[in-house]
């Protein structure tokens, strides 16, 4: 079951991010949104989290690439300021904001072990496009918003080079992820190796 307050933050975050789309955010879109959203609330439900931790995370993959709508980069910092402000008229709780902002920094990408099973289950949701069939198409699109937003001009073989780099250190963290995508994952290193 989907709580109002979730059903609300989607609405809210939809007319945010919306407009990305127009200002050559390819990938860092609402389409990525809700695809983060969609998987965090099926990993959550596979991983046996209450209603209560459902929502929670539910609500930190909605507000998790909000920073966007401000500035490209060194923007980690944002989305709490817009996620809390909400929440806030919402007159969430608290310590429910805290827990919100913590499981969303677990998508800044880097090597850091996620502490809970929040963080586990949105790392996991948030890079579900690098394992899943999609994977080239996304890998493109990401490449086109780079070149159109940083005015950078990066060659195919630069980006396959990058991305086996950042995915050759990731792994998966929730046993869901491990059993669906391990597979596929594995086929798309192979796929990314043969091609650069």
């Amino acid at each position: 079951m989907i709580s109002n307050t979730v059903l609300k933050a989607k609405e809210y975050v939809s007319k945010l991010i919306s407009p990305l789309k127009e200002k050559w955010y390819e990938f860092h879109n609402l389409d990525h949104t809700l695809s983060v959203y969609k998987r965090a609330s099926y990993l959550a439900i596979q991983e046996w989290l209450d209603e209560e931790m459902q929502e929670i995370v539910q609500l930190a993959a909605l507000f998790h690439d909000t920073w966007f709508v401000k500035q490209y980069d060194n923007n980690e910092s944002i989305w709490a300021e817009i996620a809390e402000k909400w929440l806030k008229e919402q007159n969430y709780p608290e310590d429910k904001i805290d827990i919100i902002k913590q499981t969303i920094l677990a998508t800044i990408p880097d090597d850091k072990e996620p502490e809970s099973i929040l963080q586990k289950i949105i790392k996991d949701a948030d890079l579900d496009n690098l394992w899943n069939k999609s994977f080239t198409r996304c890998n493109l699109k990401l490449k086109q918003e780079l070149e159109s937003i940083k005015w950078l001009d990066i060659s195919v073989n630069e980006r396959l080079k990058n991305t086996y780099n950042f995915i050759s250190w990731l792994k998966f963290h929730t046993q869901t992820q491990i059993k669906e995508r391990q597979k596929t994952f594995e086929e798309n290193k192979k796929i990314l190796k043969n091609k650069i």
